[in-house]
């Protein structure tokens, strides 16, 4: 690694720089702004959905579609304003300062942030453009001709090993002087392990077990971001140096 070596630090979302999920919160704000018929039979089904994910077996296309169904029909700008005014209400109060404070040593040094998300691009990029990070990779919707959602994702589902391939699509057309040199990679989820094993740098936030265990096997660094200690201040120092 030399002076002039070009730095990447990808970062999870969801319980890694978000206390939670911003797919779950964004559907329990759809309920609850009545963009759902029948909320409480929604919710039901995104615990079930929960559960498929923590157990790595969830169905992602069916998911997305499910997800997407509120929106079918509406604007691209009025689901962007109701997005900007849920984030400002609930995404904004559960960045963790650990996450933002790491994010901010990555700036300082220099090194470009992307945050790379199974949850959707039009939740993603604006979280991204709050937190301050480069760039935002995600599944995007489909509009159509009117630019209304279809409620069909596009391109890259950027879930389990799609989050790398999205990666190295985006990587690839960056001109060859911005491709970086070194890869930091922070995420609390075992979906993420492609990812993370192929990062110089993997870091694991508080980790679920299957990722604890595969963290511990490898010596990658743990954190807790969601522990406002100083521990946690002084473990990521550590890290950074």
């Amino acid at each position: 690694m030399t002076a002039d070596s070009r730095h990447l630090a990808i970062f999870d979302l969801d319980d890694t720089l978000l206390d939670g999920d911003c797919t779950g919160l964004w559907i329990a704000w759809l309920v609850r702004r009545r963009w759902v018929e029948d909320g409480e039979a929604f919710m039901e089904q995104v615990a079930r959905h929960d559960q498929q994910y923590h157990a790595g077996t969830l169905d992602m296309q069916a998911h997305l579609r499910f997800v997407l169904a509120p929106l079918i029909g509406r604007q691209r700008e009025t689901v962007r304003n109701e997005v900007m005014t849920f984030i400002e209400a609930w995404i904004r109060p559960r960045l963790m300062p650990g996450a933002l404070e790491r994010l901010a040593w990555h700036r300082a040094q220099g090194h470009d942030t992307v945050i790379i998300s199974a949850s959707m691009h039009h939740l993603v990029a604006p979280i991204a453009d709050v937190v301050g990070a480069d760039e935002a990779l995600a599944t995007h919707p489909a509009f159509d001709a009117e630019g209304c959602f279809t409620g069909e994702p596009s391109g890259i589902v950027t879930y389990q090993a799609g989050k790398l391939k999205a990666l190295e699509a985006w990587l690839a057309e960056r001109k060859a002087a911005h491709r970086p040199d070194v890869l930091w990679g922070y995420s609390d989820s075992h979906n993420d392990l492609p990812l993370l094993e192929h990062v110089d740098h993997a870091h694991v936030i508080q980790p679920d077990a299957r990722l604890a265990r595969a963290a511990e096997r490898r010596g990658w660094p743990r954190f807790d971001w969601r522990a406002a200690s100083s521990s946690t201040t002084k473990g990521a120092k550590t890290a950074s140096s």
